[in-house]
């Protein structure tokens, strides 16, 4: 289903430093309401096709699923409030970390923001997933700290350091949403390009896994 042209060049430069880029959105049946929501953006709402917002990708998520998992509050509210399904229990699941509530080991060093610190403790096995008392991960620190240079470092390489980036704190906020809270909105930004990043990875796997294929989709940019 083609983007519509008023959301494309924000879609496009979004997309532009994932490595993937619009016919790989399209590929995955994922329309403008999908499309809006991965971008937090409401703007263009009123001008999609009001008989849409229900659609689902080829990983089986409406617009609302997404929204839950991301916790993208104010699409939240006006796809409930145009009566769209999606499952709430994605909007209530905290993430992979474990509750560690007295752990210093990761936490301490995110909220100074020193990068070569928890490199080294990731590799002699600690994890930027766990939660404190608060339900905050590393990453959640670095966000509401604004550590900009060490959530772009992570981030960008998610994959390498097991990152679940749709974490949710004992509030329901991801470390995307601490990071706007906090005013940090560069942070905000890189945080939206990786959880897109994240998500449409995860949708080609999930497709990919429920066909029963057994190779890697190529993206359309490689």
């Amino acid at each position: 289903m083609p983007i519509s042209p008023a959301l494309l060049p924000l879609l496009q430069k979004t997309l532009a430093p994932t490595g993937y880029c619009v016919d790989d959105i399209e590929g995955l049946d994922l329309g403008d309401w999908h499309a809006s929501v991965l971008l937090d953006n409401t703007q263009y709402l009123s001008s999609f096709d009001p008989l849409a917002f229900n659609d689902r990708d080829l990983a089986g998520d409406t617009p609302l699923d997404i929204a839950y998992r991301l916790n993208r509050i104010v699409l939240i509210e006006k796809l409930e409030a145009l009566g769209a399904v999606g499952d709430k229990q994605r909007r209530d699941w905290k993430g992979l970390g474990s509750f560690m509530p007295h752990d210093k080991y990761m936490h301490l060093p995110a909220r100074q923001g020193k990068i070569k610190t928890l490199e080294t403790r990731f590799r002699l096995g600690g994890s930027l997933n766990h939660r404190d008392v608060d339900g905050n991960t590393p990453i959640h620190w670095l966000a509401i700290s604004g550590h900009f240079k060490a959530v772009k470092y992570f981030t960008d390489n998610y994959n390498m350091f097991e990152l679940d980036m749709n974490a949710k704190n004992n509030e329901g906020n991801t470390a995307r949403n601490l990071a706007i809270l906090n005013g940090h909105h560069d942070i905000a930004q890189q945080l939206l390009i990786r959880e897109i990043n994240n998500y449409i990875s995860a949708a080609r796997i999930w497709h990919e896994m429920s066909a029963g294929w057994t190779w890697m989709l190529p993206s359309r940019n490689d």
